[in-house]
């Protein structure tokens, strides 16, 4: 009986860190001048266009799992993309109304040698008909940082893009 205690604590305690650990998204500031300013004509709506709630695993490395859902992810990106267009955009008032619909399919961080590269992969649907598919990557010395880097990252990107420019623009 000694035998099979001493054998099944050490069991115990190395599976304790094979559970999945809540990855919670949360804005990574960008600092001024990453996104160009320019003219919005019209109003604009920016919609979280992803439905699935069902886990997806953003980051697993030796037993160490970080897990959220591509809703939440993408609404991040949503939220931080209206807060960059309050900033960056001068909006030129008409009776135009645009929509900018974003969908994040993928987001995944890898560790390299005290180093984390992630990527990110999202649609953004403009006025409807638009399609702008985009691969991201962004790496940091921190996993937090890089996962809410890497969405960061992505708005710079949505928002710098030339289709996503003229489109606010015409």
């Amino acid at each position: 009986m000694k035998i099979c205690v001493a054998l099944l604590v050490p069991l115990a305690l190395a599976f304790t860190g094979c559970g999945t650990t809540p990855y919670a998204p949360q804005e990574y500031a960008l600092r001024d001048g990453l996104i160009q300013p320019i003219s919005l004509t019209g109003t604009l709506s920016i919609n979280n266009a992803q439905s699935s709630t069902s886990g997806a695993i953003v980051y697993s490395y030796m037993g160490t799992k970080l897990g959220s859902n591509y809703k939440d992810i993408t609404q991040l990106m949503v939220d931080q993309a209206k807060k960059e267009i309050g900033k960056n955009f001068k909006q030129v008032p008409t009776a135009k109304l645009k929509t900018i619909d974003i969908k994040v399919t993928y987001l995944k961080s890898t560790y390299i040698a005290f180093y984390w590269k992630s990527e990110l992969k999202y649609t953004a649907k403009l006025g409807g008909s638009i399609v702008v598919d985009k691969t991201v990557h962004h790496g940091s010395g921190i996993l937090i940082q890089d996962l809410n880097g890497c969405i960061a990252e992505s708005v710079m990107d949505l928002l710098n893009d030339p289709k996503v420019t003229a489109y606010l623009s015409e």
